[in-house]
């Protein structure tokens, strides 16, 4: 089994996130011969920030600046059958090299390629965030097609206590062995009303920009996106299905009058 991952923390793999990592890579082997590839973002040489110019979205993500520097990343990500991410909590999120990658990597948003590659979530912090780091995670990759099988938010200065640490390794034993066995299964879990959701809403984008981003049409109408409930033939559930072409309907009109309203919290 190939297992890729990416490792959001200037301190690499010997830091308290990388070695989280390695203790849920050791379990993991446990159940299965594995090869392993990492990336640390830090070492991707993504600049400051993501550009923002689009070219990803409307020329293709050949024509991102970046490109050859994050290509090590997009490698990764193809190989593996299993995908490990993993961030340090900076300032209650997900670090700011771990969102530079997420940035640049937003094309997949419009043109998601990575169904039914299940993924694994892992932070480290001295306090608060794993809700929002996760949480943040776990929906971004989502719209790049990854599912994610399990997740850890794991209390740094807490490893020095025993009966913290048997918790940990708990619930490493129980992540490892789940996601060996979501590799083994294969296939793409059953959508849930926010996927369904999300799908209508990137299908709304793409038609939206056909002119402006002909890219994200033409991998539309390849995959006959355009007339399908949801992107693989994985069972749609009904009530889910006529949920999300409500919220769908709703966008749509508002876009059309020119009545949607500003986000107010």
């Amino acid at each position: 089994m190939r297992v890729g991952v990416v490792l959001g923390t200037g301190h690499g793999e010997k830091g308290t996130t990388g070695t989280v990592v390695d203790d849920l890579l050791q379990r993991v082997r446990q159940h299965t011969e594995i090869d392993v590839d990492v990336v640390c973002t830090d070492d991707l040489t993504l600049g400051p920030s993501c550009p923002a110019c689009l070219a990803c979205m409307t020329a293709g993500e050949q024509a991102c600046p970046n490109v050859d520097n994050a290509s090590p990343a997009r490698e990764l990500m193809d190989a593996a059958d299993l995908v490990v991410f993993a961030t340090p909590v900076h300032s209650f999120t997900l670090s700011a090299t771990m969102k530079r990658f997420v940035d640049h990597f937003a094309y997949l948003i419009h043109r998601p390629r990575y169904f039914g590659t299940p993924a694994v979530l892992v932070s480290t912090a001295a306090g608060a965030g794993h809700d929002a780091a996760l949480g943040y995670l776990e929906t971004a990759i989502r719209r790049w097609g990854f599912h994610t099988v399990g997740q850890l938010g794991v209390n740094g200065p807490g490893l020095a206590k025993p009966p913290y640490r048997a918790r940990v390794d708990l619930a490493l034993d129980e992540i490892a062995s789940t996601a060996v066995q979501a590799v083994r299964d294969g296939g793409e879990p059953t959508p849930t009303a926010s996927d369904l959701i999300g799908f209508r809403v990137a299908r709304l984008l793409v038609e939206s920009s056909r002119d402006d981003g002909p890219v994200d049409a033409a991998y539309w109408d390849e995959r006959g996106w355009f007339d399908a409930d949801w992107f693989t033939d994985a069972k749609v559930p009904r009530v889910a299905n006529a949920l999300a072409g409500l919220v769908e309907g709703r966008i749509r009109k508002g876009i059309a009058n020119g009545s949607s309203k500003p986000y107010r919290g």
